[in-house]
């Protein structure tokens, strides 16, 4: 059964569905659906989903990140967030027609499969959750959009090689424009998840929740691969052989490692995961028991009694 926060997170839902149909449509048949409706179906969908997620915020006491279904409803809100932006920024409308339908299916799958049965084991302070969990969930979500860029460009090309001409190649910006986007985005993500890593490996050490053997964790060993992929593809691009269909490549590996690492630590018994149980947040650290100290209790002499005295 929902939650009854849930219900705004399924208005949200409603919202990202109509806007992805106006989306395609708008593609294919321009006078039909209108780029007015988009901008509104779009604006009151992401206001909604932020309303969800200050909502389950509130009640919590935490950010929300809690629970593994707060985690998704977070994590795809930042994807569509910085797609907003960009779209913004960089007067760049055709990012949303390939992202909203992703987003839109991913947040049904959110609903069905997630729910809140999954949970944190340990409680995050809240500095941490600053300083580690939000530039990790921001730099996913830049190397995710990244990734649809990518699509988009290896679409792109595939059209201009079989001179398939169409609506949707009149729809999609230049190859140039994609590959330089791509690029500011993983410029973004990047530092996001090296400063979210290094938090991390010190709340790791200073807490001791993983063990002494923390960085041989999955979910760690997942995050320091995810890392090197999106290090070497910086690196390479530096290079003025490496761009193009070669970065949009490297872009896609890095996404299903980015999706891996956030779903294969359930599967590898990883400490650093969210599992079944009753209680939402443990405690960080151990509470240690105070011994009660014994006090010696003194003889104290009973005086006589006259029990004759003494009326029933």
């Amino acid at each position: 059964m929902l939650d009854p926060v849930q219900y705004i997170f399924i208005a949200t839902i409603l919202f990202y569905f109509l806007d992805s149909i106006w989306e395609i449509g708008n593609i294919f048949h321009p006078k039909k659906f209108s780029k007015t409706v988009v901008n509104y179906l779009i604006s009151i969908g992401l206001c909604l989903h932020l309303a969800f997620l200050v909502t389950a915020s509130l009640r919590s006491g935490n950010l929300p990140i809690t629970t593994l279904f707060e985690s998704a409803t977070f994590y795809l809100f930042l994807i569509v967030f910085i797609s907003v932006a960009l779209k913004y920024l960089y007067r760049f409308p055709s990012l949303t027609p390939f992202l909203m339908p992703v987003i839109t299916g991913f947040s049904i799958a959110t609903v069905l499969l997630v729910g809140n049965k999954l949970s944190l084991t340990y409680e995050l302070k809240k500095f941490w959750q600053f300083a580690h969990i939000i530039p990790i969930f921001l730099g996913y979500s830049a190397f995710t959009v990244s990734f649809i860029l990518s699509i988009m460009y290896l679409t792109q090309e595939r059209q201009l090689k079989k001179k398939a001409f169409g609506p949707l190649f009149e729809s999609l910006p230049s190859l140039e424009t994609l590959d330089a986007l791509m690029w500011k985005t993983i410029t973004l993500g990047f530092p996001l998840l090296t400063i979210g890593l290094a938090s991390g490996t010190i709340w790791a050490k200073t807490s001791n929740i993983l063990g002494e053997l923390w960085y041989l964790d999955p979910k760690v060993l997942l995050g320091a691969l995810t890392w090197l992929i999106y290090a070497a593809l910086l690196h390479l691009r530096l290079g003025a052989s490496f761009h193009g269909t070669k970065v949009a490549l490297v872009t896609v590996i890095g996404f299903f490692v980015v999706v891996f690492t956030f779903i294969g630590p359930f599967f590898m018994g990883s400490k650093h995961a969210y599992v079944k149980s009753s209680v939402i947040l443990k405690n960080e650290l151990p509470v240690k028991e105070t011994p009660l100290k014994e006090v010696p209790v003194k003889d104290v002499p009973v005086k006589d009694v006259n029990f004759a005295n003494i009326e029933l």
